[in-house]
């Protein structure tokens, strides 16, 4: 669809100049129906005058172009059946015609158009078949109502995508226009008073548009008119920079982005005048000082953070060098500032955020904008810098403002994504919508509803389906967000869960070498300390508080000295079920065996249902291989995604169909019946079987791992274990040595004709060791009890 300004400024739509004869239109001029412009009729009416046997005579309303048809003698069945059918097959056609539509709109909106199509398609199919069956005129009277509504249907569907698409046009120019004048503003061609107003008239179109879309989106799929749009009679106005351009209440307009709903004052967040707000509080500064002069240990870490601040102010990184390390930047350089006065590493925190903000996140995915965007933010708080609030506005916050009214699954799905997004965006509008109370609050109050599913994906059981690397990888944001939260709101406008069962999960998911198990796109690192510690220090937990201040001790942190509070003693890992995460967890001493179940639709998951880990004598048995490393194209697309091997089933230690995956949407439920056992169910993992599952016995002596498989149809099944120990094969037992210490894994239940083998994996794991994939082969088998025994 192209767009043009006319006269005047005034907008054309060129699709709507050029369809004002419809399809409906030249169908009816080629059967040779009259055409009339819509009057009083709008259904079929019959009136029967009794002249010997004549026909009543009918007139047919066709309300898909607001145009009616007349047949001009008395119209037979057939006749009438013709005519409805002409209506049926313009109808289709503005279906087909409200196809195109759906790539030029935002997600959301696509769906909408997209099942309308698909829904409206399938009702005007019934409704044809009504009219097939139509056999008297009562019934053919009928199927001229139903034809009549499913022709409104379409025209409607057609005409709102359309609109629906002028609508992103129209966004489009309103951002062109707010962040062209800010661009004036900063280089001197636009005074501040004509900045103003230009901005003021952006904001107000952007409430126009919001209505408009709502409007359209409440009729779409209804058998009524579509609706007039407002937004399109105010764009002179914009693009002109003259008049004024009335807000729609109820609204609150961003310029530069889209309007959000009006939020009652109690969301609108209020950082302290002075001091820090974000993250830490001029309190929380104060206490880890006395904690630091009180602790000779505490102290000497203190100067060595320090020292780290002034070697970081002494530094001076490329614009590309800063955006790939800039969130640990602004932690070091605030300490620093926060802890150490120093006022170099204060001047460098404002300089940087300077920079970051003045560059704008144009070349960066809207992610990299967000946490680059919570990093400037907390830097502009600590160092209470001025001048990048219009910059703010309109370039970094219009575009997330967008997200949330699209109501895109980047920002409310539960999902690691949701959280850096929303995150940023509440401690941005505390931060820099100082000036515009109105939009500070309908901005935190869109980002902390928003946020929820993906809170509560988290805290549910403290894991999360997307594995511990997105655990991780969200922790800074979660932290960041509810250890800002006390400072900008006396009472939090919305409840937020609490964080105690994901401290409960970092203690508890690990193994004895303080590492989770991997699962999805994970690499076998250590998780963040952040979250448990902001939990601990909000519960007082001192066992949580002392695994935190291990981790510190190996990795000195600006948040982990503020929010440190008293340490005790790291409690022993209990055995943990983690049912919404899908993950089992047995501990003995030294020893840790896993069970993974979960959903395979998961975001970042692997088709590994049924995996099994163990580590014990220091040594991880099985490995999971992790995610692919580099810009491996199509990793993240599901048509591509399941060519790679790491994602794939045959890359996991699981019981699985022979070079086949698990079906993507297969979910397998986890439980546990003690401290020493779980298990999980895993019919959805084999399409057919009228049983399967495993279970795992965790004993000090070995771990055993029980298959059970019924099938009607005999079925090519492999029992695989991947490691990077090296092998030795038996009949019925494999040997694994690595690090000097020796495992074995004997089978008992062997299928006749199976096959025990040790293969190279055909790629390496997450440290580039060599994989090897122990096999046990067990062509078309239709019943199995095998056990695997692990000593």
């Amino acid at each position: 669809m192209k767009h043009e300004n006319g006269p005047g400024g005034k907008f054309i739509s060129r699709v709507d100049a050029n369809t004002r004869r419809t399809g409906v239109d030249l169908m009816k001029q080629s059967i040779g129906l009259p055409l009339y412009r819509r009057g009083q009729k709008t259904r079929w009416q019959r009136s029967r005058t009794r002249i010997g046997h004549a026909a009543a005579t009918v007139v047919l309303a066709v309300t898909t172009c607001g145009l009616f048809a007349v047949p001009a003698a008395a119209a037979t069945l057939s006749e009438q059946r013709a005519a409805l059918r002409q209506v049926s097959y313009a109808a289709a056609q503005d279906y087909v015609n409200a196809r195109p539509y759906i790539t030029e709109l935002a997600r959301s909106k696509a769906l909408v158009v997209k099942d309308a199509i698909a829904a409206g398609t399938l009702t005007l199919k019934e409704a044809g078949n009504q009219l097939t069956l139509a056999t008297t005129q009562t019934a053919m009277d009928a199927a001229a109502v139903r034809m009549e509504s499913e022709a409104l249907k379409a025209a409607t569907v057609r005409k709102t995508a359309a609109n629906l698409s002028l609508l992103e046009d129209l966004r489009a120019i309103q951002q062109n226009v707010a962040t062209g004048a800010l661009s004036g503003l900063n280089a001197g061609s636009v005074t501040a008073s004509a900045y103003a107003a230009t901005q003021a008239r952006a904001s107000a179109f952007s409430t126009h548009l919001a209505v408009d879309t709502n409007k359209q989106l409440g009729v779409i799929g209804k058998a009524v008119p579509a609706v007039s749009m407002s937004s399109p009679g105010w764009l002179g106005a914009l693009q002109n920079d003259a008049g004024t351009i009335p807000s729609v209440s109820g609204w609150v307009g961003f310029a530069g982005g889209c309007a959000l709903p009006l939020a009652i004052s109690a969301y609108q967040p209020k950082l302290p005048l002075t001091g820090p707000g974000v993250a830490t509080s001029s309190k929380l500064v104060a206490d880890a000082k006395l904690r630091v002069s009180a602790d000779p240990a505490l102290g000497s870490v203190h100067a060595q953070m320090l020292r780290s601040a002034a070697a970081e102010a002494a530094t001076t990184l490329t614009l590309t060098q800063l955006r790939t390390a800039y969130a640990p930047r602004v932690a070091r350089l605030g300490y620093g500032w926060l802890s150490g006065s120093d006022v170099k590493a204060r001047d460098v925190l404002a300089s940087e955020a300077r920079q970051i903000l003045s560059a704008g996140p144009e070349g960066m995915d809207t992610l990299d904008s967000s946490h680059l965007l919570l990093a400037a933010a907390t830097a502009t708080d600590w160092t209470k810098a001025v001048g990048m609030e219009e910059t703010v506005l309109v370039r970094w916050l219009g575009p997330q403002t967008c997200l949330q009214a699209d109501k895109e699954n980047f920002v409310d799905a539960g999902t690691n994504i949701a959280v850096i997004h929303n995150s940023a965006n509440v401690v941005a509008a505390a931060v820099f919508l100082k000036k515009w109370p109105a939009q500070a609050a309908a901005l935190a109050k869109e980002s902390l509803e928003s946020i929820q599913p993906a809170l509560r994906a988290i805290t549910t059981d403290g894991g999360t389906q997307e594995g511990p690397g997105y655990w991780t990888y969200q922790s800074r944001a979660v932290s960041m967000l509810y250890s800002t939260l006390p400072n900008v709101y006396a009472t939090a406008p919305v409840s937020m869960p609490s964080l105690s069962k994901v401290s409960y999960y970092a203690l508890n998911s690990t193994g004895p070498d303080a590492r989770p198990t991997p699962f999805a796109d994970a690499q076998p690192e250590e998780l963040s300390p952040l979250m448990p510690a902001w939990d601990a220090h909000v519960r007082g937990d001192s066992g949580v508080m002392a695994w935190v201040k291990a981790r510190f001790t190996q990795k000195p942190d600006a948040y982990l000295m503020w929010w440190m509070t008293n340490a005790g003693t790291v409690p022993a890992k209990k055995s943990a079920l983690f049912p919404q995460t899908g993950f089992a967890a047995l501990h003995l001493p030294g020893s840790t065996a896993t069970l993974k179940g979960g959903n395979n639709a998961a975001n970042h998951a692997h088709l590994d249902l049924g995996s099994v880990s163990f580590f014990r004598r220091g040594v991880q048995w099985s490995v999971d291989p992790g995610g692919q490393t580099g810009s491996a194209p199509g990793y993240y697309s599901d048509a591509t995604r399941w060519t790679y091997w790491k994602p794939g089933t045959s890359a996991h230690s699981t019981l699985m169909v022979k070079d086949t995956n698990q079906p993507t949407t297969a979910v397998a439920a986890v439980t546990s019946a003690s401290a020493s056992a779980a298990a999980v169910d895993l019919r959805q993992a084999f399409p057919g079987a009228t049983a399967a599952s495993r279970s795992i016995s965790h004993g000090s002596g070995s771990l055993l791992i029980k298959d059970v498989f019924q099938s009607d149809a005999a079925t090519d099944l492999v029992w695989q274990w991947v490691t990077d120990a090296t092998v030795s094969v038996g009949s019925d037992r494999v040997i694994l040595r690595r690090s000097g210490q020796a495992l074995t894994l004997r089978f008992t239940g062997m299928p006749a004709g199976s096959a025990l083998t040790a293969v190279a994996a055909p790629e390496t794991g997450p440290g580039g060791s060599a994989l090897t994939l122990v096999k046990l082969s067990m062509p078309q088998t239709k019943s199995l009890s095998l056990t695997t025994t692990a000593y």
